[in-house]
């Protein structure tokens, strides 16, 4: 699920996806080009996780990937029981990265899973 760009510079690029079988929440930061990891310093080591439906706040904690550290990393995770069902999640995602705030909104839209 892509939230889209967080600044108008498009310094930042997150994309959020759900794994409902770990009900788990996971943010990716990307760079500009949407695709490379990209390390991020938030303050107090996450982010946080604002759902509509189910109304939700969870904090989305450092998991760094591989060559990153807790301390600036490009994945961020959360766990809850409310992401195990599958269904269409809208929210934010926001945070505070190097004394910047910064938000962004999105809704998942139903999509075909059907093979052709």
């Amino acid at each position: 699920m892509d939230i889209g760009n967080w600044t108008i510079e498009r310094a930042f690029h997150v994309e959020f996806m759900v794994d409902h079988d770990n009900r788990e929440g996971v943010a990716y930061v990307l760079g500009p080009d949407e695709k490379t990891p990209t390390p991020i310093k938030a303050a107090d080591g996450g982010l946080l996780l604002t759902l509509t439906e189910p109304a939700l706040q969870l904090t989305l904690a450092a998991r760094p990937l591989p060559g990153e550290t807790a301390e600036a990393c490009s994945c961020f995770v959360g766990s809850h029981e409310s992401l195990g069902p599958v269904r269409e999640f809208a929210g934010t995602i926001s945070g505070l990265v190097d004394g910047t705030p910064y938000a962004g909104d999105f809704a998942e839209e139903a999509h075909d899973h059907e093979e052709k």
